[in-house]
């Protein structure tokens, strides 16, 4: 019950600016630009990202960024945003090494989870390989990559800008339902044994 509640919590955290900020001492940064509807582009929410993004950098003590309140740009689009530029800025000011983009998938999707890496241009072998190791041992295997999401225009931005790793991970609506919340805790805990132990290897 503890988990169910401080998820909603996080899923329903709101500020009066546009975008939210969390620093964290281990150098990995989860974004969600995705958790609002955004009715000038006919963009909608992808629900629990951003709790996701918000959960397990708590848990962790990662960085995190996210897109709280609609803009005239989708910071997913190739556009360069303002979310986008400071993005890059905090990745280079705190030495970040890994950028974890959590994005939702349709419930229609054949795929669990999906992992964008430009076509394995983006992250290291090893990182990837660890990444999909975590979700098998919490029971998701159904993973697909590169297949269709390569990355978006966060991913392909950071790529271009820096040389750290990048990810793109599309979660299934499965994953992210009010009525199962079993499912969203299972890509939490996915996600916390796998920044651990990238932590671990990178320390």
């Amino acid at each position: 019950m503890e988990f169910e509640k401080e998820i909603l919590e996080y899923e329903n955290f709101m500020t009066n600016q546009d975008y939210f900020y969390k620093t964290g001492t281990k150098k990995v940064i989860f974004t969600s630009v995705h958790s609002m509807n955004q009715t000038k582009i006919s963009k909608k929410r992808e629900p629990f990202t951003k709790g996701i993004v918000n959960y397990v950098s708590s848990k962790t003590d990662c960085f995190n960024y996210i897109k709280l309140r609609e803009t005239d740009i989708d910071s997913n689009s190739l556009e360069i945003d303002e979310f986008k530029i400071n993005l890059l800025k905090c990745i280079e000011k705190n030495n970040i090494k890994l950028l974890v983009d959590i994005h939702g998938a349709s419930e229609e999707r054949d795929f669990d989870i999906e992992f964008g890496t430009m076509n394995n241009l983006s992250i290291d072998y090893s990182t990837l390989k660890e990444l999909q190791k975590s979700f098998n041992l919490n029971g998701i295997n159904n993973i697909k990559i590169n297949e269709p999401f390569v990355g978006g225009g966060i991913t392909k931005y950071i790529y271009f800008n820096t040389n750290i790793d990048v990810v793109q991970i599309e979660i299934n609506r499965k994953f992210r339902d009010y009525n199962n919340l079993e499912n969203v805790k299972i890509i939490c805990k996915s996600l916390i044994d796998f920044v651990n132990k990238y932590h671990e290897i990178v320390s």
